[in-house]
This record gives structure tokens, sequence and C-alpha cells, in this order.
């Protein structure tokens, strides 16, 4: 256990916050969410949300029956908290953010794992014990496919030594930056609602603009050989060093300066404007 005293803080000041604790480290604010979050919610709130999303939308809601129901984007089936959650992506500069929420009923959690995002916990009936580990626990390759959205990645237990602990009651607010391991356990029936701050990963903030830019140009275009049944083996060397050829040639074009030029135009006029 390492003590946490030195993340906590009588209220959410938002220039301390981009300061000392964004994406750098965990954030306890007794108290803190009814100021953060502007209203509270409550176990009917949850429930009229749980109808709707099961009712349009399949997928969002997971149960265990008697034991834990999770709503991932319950924001979508809330209008107010649809308009908070996008005043809160402006805040944070995030093309979108949006709510989660957990409702367990006992002892229970949804086991410990890393997110590609920064979230917010805010509790608000029940008691959570949270457990938090800096992200050098968790190797490199392993952050790097979460961040690539690789299915089945995320699920990652705590170490033994080095774990921040926070008791978390209701109103109480917990920031978990990305890639920060996590689990929290509740002590019995409770009620959060999470914040949740995803990040944009490089290739997904390139790879778009650069392939919009590529089709204007017709970069590309040409037909590659088809390597079909009844093609000789000389035929099909031969074809193959042709789209080894090609496709270097395609390489080359995509850095050459008017490429990366459209490329970074379009990010600026899409990305970075969307962020801002």
């Amino acid at each position: 256990m390492t003590e946490s005293t030195d993340c906590e803080r009588s209220a959410f000041d938002f220039d301390e916050f981009f300061a000392a604790f964004w994406r750098k480290r965990p954030l306890f604010v007794p108290g803190g969410a009814a100021d953060f979050l502007g209203r509270s919610w409550s176990p009917e709130d949850f429930a009229a949300a749980r109808d709707r999303s099961l009712a349009e939308r399949a997928g969002s809601v997971t149960e265990r029956p008697g034991e834990v129901t999770f709503i991932e984007e319950v924001s979508a089936f809330d209008t107010d908290l649809a308009g908070r959650a996008a005043d809160f992506a402006r805040v944070f500069g995030a093309p979108r953010a949006w709510f989660d929420t957990v409702r367990t009923y006992g002892a229970d959690g949804i086991g410990a794992h890393f997110d590609h995002s920064d979230n917010f916990v805010l509790q608000q009936t029940g008691v959570k014990e949270w457990s938090l580990a800096a992200p050098h626990h968790i190797r490199p390759e392993t952050r790097a496919r979460r961040m690539m959205n690789v299915p089945g990645v995320g699920g990652h237990g705590l170490p033994d030594t080095d774990v921040l602990r926070f008791r978390v009651s209701p109103g109480d607010l917990l920031y978990i930056p990305i890639f920060w391991l996590h689990s929290g356990v509740s002590e019995a029936e409770s009620l959060s609602l999470s914040l949740v701050c995803p990040a944009v990963s490089l290739q997904s903030a390139v790879l778009p603009f650069l392939t919009q830019t590529a089709k204007s140009r017709a970069l590309g275009h040409q037909p590659v050989p088809a390597f079909h049944a009844h093609m000789s083996a000389d035929a099909r060397a031969e074809a193959e060093e042709t789209l080894r050829r090609a496709t270097l040639a395609l390489l080359e074009r995509l850095t050459s300066g008017d490429v990366v030029a459209g490329t970074l135009r379009l990010q600026s006029e899409h990305l970075l404007n969307q962020l801002t």
C-alpha cells in the first residue's frame, strides 16, 4: 500500500488539476462530485436509463443479475447527461466524452483493469474501496495494444506493492488517469457515475487524413495483379515483383511534401478545430 494523501484535495481546481494531475496521477476530492457534475444521479435515474438502453440499444447493458449492472454510454439515454458530456469534452480536449454507470447490489465490482481514457468517478450512493497502480506495471506493448483497440486487452491484475487506496463515499470524486490500473469494490449496494474522456491515438489522428489526401490525388489507383489459380510460377514471380515496386513507389509518394502538407492541413481543419 502507498500513501495517497498527496492525491487528495478539498476542492477541484481546474488550473491545479491540469498542472499537477492530468494524465500524471490520481486525484481524490471528498464531496467534489456534485460541484463537478452539477447534478446528482439517483437510482431512479439509473432505472430509467437502463429501461431506455435495453429498449433502444442492445449490448449497452452488462449484468450479473442481483450482483452488478454496468451501462456503457448511459449518457446516450439521458439528454441532460449528454449535454454535460459534450461540455466536458470541450474542457478536456477530447473529440467526444460520455458517462458510464455502475450499480452494485452487494459487495461487488467489475474487476481490475486499465483504460485508454481518463475517467472521473462520481460516487452517488454507497461506499467503494478503490485500488490504483501506475501504468509502469503494464508492459508497454500491452498499453499500445489497448490504445489500438485490440479486442480482449484491458483486464490486468494489480501489483502486490505500490498500490494507492481510496475509500470513496457518496458525493466523492476520484480521477483515474489514462492507463492507470484500477479496481473498485463496493462495501454493499452502491451507485456511481463515471465521465469517460477517451484518448486519441496518433494513428487515428493521421491515417484518415492521409487516406483522404491520397484519394484526392488518386494515389494508388492502379489495380493490383490478380493472383489467379492458373498463373504460372514465372508469371506469379513477375506479378509479385510488380506489386512490390508499386507499393514502394506509393509509400514514397505518401511521404512527399505536398501529401504531407495536405494531410497536416486536413488534420488542422478537422481534428484540431474539433478539439478547441
